[in-house]
């Protein structure tokens, strides 16, 4: 998709998008207010987000997503339109946080391609995980530094054909975007928690791919079979492992907690991890730096060896198990 769209082109696809019917008051006031001031990087953020919500949400208990693909497709394009646009009138990366917050939120919708290809063609194969169904990714795609710094953290953390989950936009979209757009650890798949618990039919899929033998259990019964055929890594991003029935065993190495009978060979040392991006995030005041700050301080209270690292970029006073 081209970077700089012109305001006519915008807005006549955004007139045409798709809506659920009743018509979203919160679309509907968004969409008004475009036609009226089409310059208003901030308006083209919240349209984005409000589109790529509903494309999140055609994966939940009513799945639209099996029942209308090309809807929740027209969907996901549309938030990608609206928050191209707003990438474009808010300025370059790492000038402002509208921007940035745009140029992450469109990871976000080709994430919800990739489920769709996933659901539709598996989660592996000869084209890395459905990339061409759903690719090939834009080359203007980026995230903030802090961001790739994060997944890329998190991915060299987790043990070898691991399957990496994640627990909100930050961790998720970070890893997400290293492992397909900069293809970083393509042995790993990633996903959110909250949708393999919430989608059964992903869940199903990737249960199919990985040749788990049921395929139509409870997420914890079938988190607890793959972690018999995979290392299972849950990011720090969450406050702590989740409680699953049956119960898991959970190892804790730098930066993710890992269960598993295949989580063989040894962890990644801790003074291997770089953490230059955050401390250039944090004092440019970077709103993205707060979510990977978070996931790294709560490692260094499991893992104290993080904090050598971590002195390195000046970073112990920011992280309150580290300080002296």
């Amino acid at each position: 998709m081209v970077t700089f769209l012109c305001s006519a082109v915008a807005l006549a696809t955004l007139v045409q998008a798709p809506t659920p019917p009743p018509l979203n008051d919160s679309i509907a006031e968004l969409r008004s207010r475009a036609e009226r001031d089409s310059t208003d990087a901030r308006l083209w953020l919240l349209m984005g987000r409000a589109y790529l919500e509903l494309g999140a949400d055609a994966h939940g208990a009513t799945h639209r997503s099996s029942e209308d693909s090309t809807w929740v497709r027209a969907v996901v394009d549309t938030a990608e339109t609206a928050l191209t646009r707003a990438a474009a009138l808010a300025g370059p990366l790492g000038t402002t946080a509208v921007g940035d917050s745009a140029r992450v939120l469109r990871v976000g919708a080709w994430t919800i391609r990739s489920w769709l290809a996933w659901e539709g063609g598996g989660t592996g194969g000869d084209d890395d995980g459905g990339i061409q169904t759903w690719g090939p990714l834009p080359l203007d795609l980026r995230i903030p530094s802090v961001l790739e710094e994060l997944g890329e953290n998190l991915l060299r953390a987790c043990p070898v054909s691991g399957v990496l989950f994640t627990a909100g936009d930050a961790d998720f979209y970070a890893a997400w975007y290293m492992r397909f757009a900069r293809s970083l650890r393509p042995d790993l798949l990633v996903v959110p928690f909250s949708v393999w618990r919430s989608d059964a039919v992903l869940r199903g899929r990737v249960a199919a791919d990985l040749k788990l033998g049921h395929r139509s259990g409870s997420a914890d019964a079938l988190l607890g079979e793959l972690a018999q055929r995979r290392p299972v890594c849950m990011s720090m991003a969450f406050e702590h492992p989740p409680e699953t029935r049956p119960r898991l065993r959970w190892e804790t190495r730098p930066l993710v907690w890992v269960a598993g009978q295949q989580a063989k060979g040894t962890p990644v040392p801790p003074r291997d991890f770089v953490f230059g991006a955050l401390r250039v995030a944090l004092d440019g005041k970077d709103p993205w730096a707060q979510p990977a700050l978070a996931a790294y301080a709560r490692a260094a209270r499991t893992t104290p060896a993080l904090c050598e690292p971590l002195r390195t970029f000046n970073l112990t006073s920011d992280v309150p198990a580290c300080r002296r």
